[in-house]
């Protein structure tokens, strides 16, 4: 469910004007990429949940990796999908998902900041990505009274990025200038069982 969930939330924020690099809920994919002494080395990376095998393995492992050609990479990590309650026909649950958001700041604040105004580029994002949110409960299909919530900020700190193992040229861009964050959403929503077979 949660993969549905996050590509319906994605659907909210993929036109902003600072969204380059976007995908739904990812994966841990471990690979095993040749180092530069010739040797094989297992390395981690987020993969959004529909990218085949095949795409992978050609390339697509580094599509979320944080890169200077982007403005953002942003993308949801799973945190579970739990059962609320069953009224009549429908069954409804919350689902928990970290949105994670990388950003290159000198390209945000030359492309989307606006001449002669300043911003800080975290908050900024935040406040965007808070007011395309829906601020009340929406039919989305095939969910009703859909309604997600950040309720926190994780502490900034590259144990955002802890899962994966990228390599030293990706690494760089976990510094500064450049920037990131994660938000935990929490988002109600309930199915129709009612034409359930």
């Amino acid at each position: 469910m949660n993969q549905q969930v996050a590509n319906i939330i994605k659907g909210y924020i993929e036109g902003l004007d600072f969204v380059d690099k976007i995908a739904g809920l990812v994966s841990v994919t471990y690979l095993n990429i040749t180092g530069t002494d010739g040797e094989k080395v297992q390395k981690s990376f987020p993969v959004a949940c529909d990218v085949s095998a095949d795409c992978c393995i050609d390339g697509a492992y580094q599509d979320l990796t944080p890169n200077s050609k982007y403005i953002t990479v942003i993308y949801f990590e799973d945190g579970g999908v739990t059962f609320n309650k069953r009224e009549g026909r429908f069954i409804c649950y919350t689902s928990n998902l970290r949105l994670v958001c990388w950003i290159n700041v000198g390209k945000y604040k030359a492309e989307c900041c606006g001449e002669g105004h300043t911003c800080s580029a975290s908050a900024d994002i935040i406040k965007k990505l808070l007011c395309a949110l829906p601020s009340q409960p929406v039919y989305a299909d095939p969910y009703s009274s859909f309604y997600p919530v950040v309720t926190s900020q994780v502490i900034r700190s590259n144990s955002i990025f802890g899962a994966y193992t990228y390599n030293e040229t990706a690494t760089q861009f976990l510094m500064a200038p450049y920037d990131y964050f994660a938000l935990e959403i929490q988002t109600d929503f309930c199915i129709c069982v009612e034409d359930c077979e």
